[in-house]
């Protein structure tokens, strides 16, 4: 199949971490791959891969708070492209603090990223698959949100609230052709939390697993993956744990 020919699929916060890991293994089930990133670095990165050379990864830096441009960078890869079959909404982002000392500023900014952001992109890209009458999106939560471990009280509420946003979405979207799950990431091994974290505390996370491991990135893309595949045609309204029994449905 040539590369024109391959579905568009758009991943936010794809080019660093679990995303960038999601946005490979897109690409190897046979996906071009719309990455949204405000870092431009990372875009500037990705941008210069193989992937990108080949058509295959279509980098985009703009913050996914921001409607107009999420309109605009969906819009352009829509006509550039084709319509959007698969999106996952992984971009996010936290600042430490307890519930006592979580800041209003803090707790506004974390609730965008992470809850409004999601809204505004899944929205935008669920306008496209419902035109066409089919479409996947995968929203992309976390433990926290079931008070499995400590953290920014505004992570917290943000990730519940992806979660009870992907349930309605599903709801609504489903008689309409697009399917909607949520996958409920545990502690990852990503390149950030194994710069920042001594030997003795990535022993005591791994602990907190049943498997004894960290998750790796990978474990997430491969799951992610599965779900905008046709393979999981019969499959919405769901949360899949990707987390090693630290949190069971």
């Amino acid at each position: 199949m040539s590369v024109e020919a391959l579905p568009l699929a758009i991943v936010t916060g794809g080019a660093r971490g679990i995303g960038e890991a999601i946005v490979a293994e897109l690409i190897t089930t046979g996906h071009r791959v719309g990455v949204l990133d405000v870092n431009s670095k990372a875009i500037a990165k990705a941008g210069d891969s193989d992937a990108a050379r080949q058509g295959l990864l279509l980098p985009m830096q703009l913050s996914i708070t921001d409607r107009a441009a999420v309109q605009s960078a969906l819009s352009e890869l829509a006509d550039r492209h084709g319509p959007v079959r698969a999106l996952v909404n992984n971009a996010g982002m936290t600042l430490p603090a307890t519930f006592l000392d979580q800041s209003e500023e803090d707790w506004d900014r974390i609730i965008d990223v992470n809850l409004k952001g999601t809204f505004l992109v899944g929205q935008v890209a669920a306008r496209q698959m419902v035109a066409e009458g089919r479409g996947a999106i995968v929203n992309v939560s976390s433990v926290s949100a079931h008070g499995v471990r400590t953290g920014p009280p505004a992570y917290a509420a943000a990730k519940a609230g992806v979660e009870g946003l992907s349930r309605l979405m599903a709801v609504q979207l489903g008689p309409l052709g697009v399917r909607v799950n949520t996958v409920v990431v545990g502690t990852t091994a990503t390149p950030w939390l194994l710069s920042r974290k001594t030997d003795e505390e990535l022993a005591t996370m791994r602990q907190s697993t049943l498997t004894g491991e960290l998750g790796d990135p990978g474990d997430i893309a491969g799951v992610v993956a599965f779900l905008c595949s046709p393979a999981a045609k019969h499959i919405t309204g769901q949360l899949i744990s990707v987390s090693g029994g630290q949190w069971m449905p």
